[in-house]
């Protein structure tokens, strides 16, 4: 789950708003019983809005998950997969956490599984990047699944110049970081990563040395995985860094039902939780007041009721 979408899944109001989840095969293709599974969702929402909003509106938001599914089906599975529709906008969202499957049908989409995912997951992507091809893959903390659909890989044509490649390149890359805004690790030589991905605007954590034009996931993996770690980890010293300095500030709030308090109030600049306590609605409605949050490991905050926040004032 990207933060970016997630703002923008969140800012879409009005009825209908279908939200269609459902688990799928990591680093697969949506099987039969899946897809099954998924069409009975569709058919379910399809029902459910019969009678509810006009038939034109119902024909174009069921039409609408009909496209997104035949679009899931063509990319590589993750945990499981949000369908999100509405009379003005659609979205998949691959998730990296198992969801209860189900059709939720409202005036917002349904984000609380993406909430959890987008905080709990870490999710990152790598891109291999040459002279003549640059590849895309997604992962997580157990794999990486190449990206191969009409946009990736890129393969740069044999009369095509430098510097007509590295603007298809740079363009590619913003228009993915748009829809997928996750850290990102480098693979190539340096010489072509800096040409390539100079004003590609991503956010890059780390770079793998060399080409890696057909290294296996597996190894693309294990040579990066540390580099997530230690972003992850960057990420979490950050954040409790940042709540001392509110202990003498006097912005600082500790414990479920105080943080909590503050979250409603829209008083939440940023909310550290640990791993492992389920506390996604305050993480919402911090982030609907537009805070933000960090998820630390079990132990930094035992002190604290495990859940912590800077306030605002």
């Amino acid at each position: 789950m990207q933060r970016a979408l997630l703002s923008e899944l969140r800012r879409r109001r009005g009825y209908p708003c279908v939200t269609v989840l459902a688990n799928t095969t990591p680093g697969g293709w949506i099987d039969q019983t899946q897809r099954l599974q998924l069409e009975r969702l569709i058919e379910s929402a399809d029902r459910r809005l019969r009678g509810a909003v006009p038939d034109d509106v119902r024909r174009g938001v069921v039409g609408s998950l009909w496209i997104l599914l035949a679009e899931a089906e063509t990319a590589i599975g993750t945990e499981a997969v949000a369908l999100c529709a509405s009379p003005s906008y659609s979205a998949v969202v691959k998730l990296g956490r198992k969801v209860v499957g189900r059709v939720v049908v409202a005036d917002t989409f349904a984000t609380d599984d993406l909430v959890a995912d987008l905080h709990r997951t870490a999710t990152f992507r790598v891109i291999t990047v040459s002279e003549h091809l640059v590849r895309m893959l997604y992962g997580d903390e157990r794999r990486l699944a190449e990206q191969a659909d009409d946009r990736w890989p890129l393969v740069r044509e044999d009369d095509q110049s430098v510097a007509s490649w590295t603007r298809a390149v740079v363009h590619a890359l913003r228009a993915e970081q748009r829809r997928h805004a996750v850290p990102t690790v480098v693979a190539g030589v340096e010489r072509s990563v800096h040409r390539a991905l100079g004003t590609a605007e991503l956010d890059t954590i780390g770079l793998v040395a060399g080409n890696h034009d057909r290294t296996g996931w597996s190894e693309l993996h294990a040579a990066s995985w540390p580099l997530v770690e230690r972003w992850v980890d960057a990420q979490q010293m950050a954040a409790l860094e940042r709540l001392d300095g509110a202990r003498s500030q006097r912005r600082y709030a500790g414990g479920l039902d105080e943080v909590s308090s503050l979250a409603v109030d829209g008083r939440v600049e940023l909310v550290v939780v640990e791993d492992g306590l389920e506390v996604d609605e305050v993480i919402e409605e911090v982030l609907r007041h537009g805070g933000s949050a960090v998820i630390v490991d079990e132990g930094r905050l035992s002190q604290l009721d495990r859940i912590a926040a800077v306030a605002r004032y």
